[in-house]
């Protein structure tokens, strides 16, 4: 690993240049400084790009090299380009920074490519720069040919990326850099943009020319008479609800006022599970998927008025917890007007930053003396009982372990400071509805696209942007079947994190949808695999756990270390939330409830 974060941002803006050639060896080259791919880094890392997540190979060696010739640079090695990429999405959601992910021609740009969607449907700004075969000055056949004549990486990503910028020659690879991180960094419709940079070109000479980058340009001034609207509605209303979603990160304070004014209870989506703490007296904890009992409670009697706040609305989202009556009124707030009116229909779609509205929400309300006359009663009445589907989960003294009980022993033994990621599985069901976040880096999860790995890979990038804080990540034998061996770079840089392995022999979640979609399925089963075992063979602590009471010496034990370590839990794969599951959503939403039912659409 290069430098720690705040060593990068000493060394690039605040050391002399004689203490920066200090903190790494002189190293030596034969890629000349003057080559495209150095100037290119340089101006990356001079714009805020200094943290790269990569598998290298040979097309894209000149910018590896030039990236490792930079002492303010940091080059993560993954053992998988999606990998990489479900790394950054972590790494940029816990620091504020973007990242780059960097891989080679042909399969590693293919391989990215899930990755890539993930960080696309997050929402999430980074670049992706390929490299790519000298094509268009051999002109004949190369394997691995990315070009239009070759797989064409340009079309291929066009629908999950910004912008796909291809550097045609050496001279300007720092200002099409800059334009593909212009367009990832677009404060209205951030994501990841490709940068194509062909082995040939990466090699050349390039000019030492200074680039003044156009700051991004805000989103449009919030429309006042949309926030005197939404204020009237919510505090009128007789049973009103906030919805925050994962558009608010970043805005958790502003949004965090606006309901201390209004006084309005407010569910998460899970993706935004935390962003205000789950312990605020107007909290109805997540909605969605794997629904907390509170939100249930409350959506189950019709809420008349709703303010939704940078989500989707999709089914993971909105679950078993209808937001707004049939007869009630969604406002939607999005800097994506797309959402407006798709899953549900809204009486007030607002196309704007979430923060800023919150702000100017709180404001407004604030400045006039509104609130909600109902709020403070509902939310005690809500919050009068328990908001678990297992009330004494912490205790349940079942084995094999209960998963809810094994969420209950890692939050109570975990170190301060301690922050939690979950992989996509029926672990995540209990994840999300069993543990307490308590603020917006509490809690991460990658489900927009759902892809099983996101959540193992993300728990290294996550460690990475402060290797102080304490990693769990709560993850499946299948998920690490599949992507297991992202252990190596947690290993090699030495990052504290703990992997709660829910050990149950099957692709559960899957196993448990299909039976109750058709009644029966198939065993969808593999042997029993001794993690324990795979993973001292890796150089990994470990521990095989059957009973509930040995967690808490392990993790603890685990976590003074500051290393990676890795629990093989054996848990009761027949327990299960009370339809907390996709399922539910997906028979509700499409045409598989009509199937079940013998109709036709």
């Amino acid at each position: 690993m290069g430098l720690p974060s705040t060593e990068k941002k000493r060394a690039s803006d605040e050391a002399p240049q004689s203490y920066i050639q200090e903190l790494r060896p002189k190293q030596t080259s034969t890629l000349p400084e003057d080559a495209s791919a150095r100037r290119l880094v340089d101006a990356l890392v001079r714009n805020g790009v200094n943290t790269f997540f990569g598998v290298p190979g040979g097309p894209i060696c000149p910018f590896f090299e030039a990236v490792r010739l930079d002492p303010r640079a940091t080059m993560v090695e993954s053992r998988h380009e999606s990998h990489a990429a479900f790394s950054a999405v972590a790494f940029a959601r816990a620091t504020g920074e973007v990242p780059a992910v960097v891989v080679t021609a042909g399969p590693g740009v293919t391989n990215a490519v899930t990755g890539i969607a993930s960080a696309h449907l997050e929402r999430v700004p980074m670049l992706l720069i390929a490299g790519d075969v000298a094509w268009s000055n051999h002109g004949g056949r190369l394997a691995q040919d990315s070009g239009p004549e070759g797989i064409d990486i340009e079309r291929l990503l066009a629908p999950i990326t910004r912008a796909q910028v291809r550097i045609a020659r050496a001279r300007s690879a720092v200002s099409q850099g800059l334009a593909s991180l212009r367009a990832a960094t677009d404060p209205n419709r951030p994501g990841p943009a490709l940068l194509v940079l062909p082995i040939d070109e990466g090699m050349r000479a390039a000019p030492d020319v200074e680039f003044v980058a156009r700051k991004p340009i805000a989103s449009s001034p919030v429309s006042l008479d949309a926030v005197a609207r939404t204020a009237r509605w919510l505090c009128e209303a007789e049973r009103p609800l906030i919805v925050i979603g994962a558009g608010c990160r970043g805005h958790a304070p502003a949004v965090a006022r606006m309901i201390d004014a209004l006084q309005v209870p407010f569910v998460t989506t899970p993706r935004a599970k935390g962003l205000v703490s789950e312990q605020h007296p107007y909290s109805l904890r997540n909605g969605g998927m794997a629904a907390s009992m509170w939100a249930r409670r409350y959506t189950a009697r019709e809420v008349d008025v709703t303010l939704a706040l940078g989500t989707d609305l999709d089914d993971t989202s909105m679950g078993p917890t209808p937001y707004v009556s049939e007869h009630g009124r969604l406002i939607h707030v999005d800097l994506d007007a797309a959402v407006f009116n798709r899953n549900v229909p809204t009486a007030l779609g607002v196309l704007s930053n979430v923060g800023e509205f919150a702000r100017e929400l709180e404001l407004f309300a604030s400045r006039r003396g509104l609130k909600n006359p109902n709020g403070a009663a509902l939310s005690r009445e809500m919050r009068a009982s328990s908001p678990f589907d297992v009330e004494d989960f912490d205790s349940d003294p079942s084995e094999p372990i209960a998963p809810h009980r094994v969420i209950a022993e890692l939050q109570q033994a975990a170190a301060p400071g301690t922050r939690f990621v979950t992989d996509i599985g029926e672990h995540m069901l209990f994840a999300l509805h069993y543990l307490t976040a308590f603020s917006p880096d509490d809690f991460h999860i990658q489900l927009n696209l759902g892809s099983m790995g996101s959540g193992i890979a993300g728990a290294t990038g996550l460690a990475l942007a402060d290797p102080e804080r304490p990693v769990i990540c709560i993850c499946g034998d299948g998920g690490m079947q599949m992507s297991g061996m992202e252990v190596l770079t947690t290993i090699k840089e030495g990052l504290p994190i703990v992997y709660a392995v829910f050990n149950d022999a099957r692709y559960n979640m899957v196993f448990h949808g299909m039976t109750q979609i058709f009644g029966d399925s198939a065993a969808y089963e593999t042997p029993f695999v001794d993690f324990e075992a795979w993973a001292q063979s890796l150089g990994l602590t470990a521990a095989t756990v059957h009973s509930p009471d040995r967690i808490p010496d392990l993790l603890e034990r685990f976590q003074r270390t500051r290393r990676p370590a890795l629990l093989d839990i054996r848990i009761d794969r027949e327990v299960r939330i009370r339809g907390g599951g996709r399922v539910e959503a997906l028979q509700h939403m499409s045409m598989l409830a009509s199937a079940a039912n013998g109709k036709s659409r």
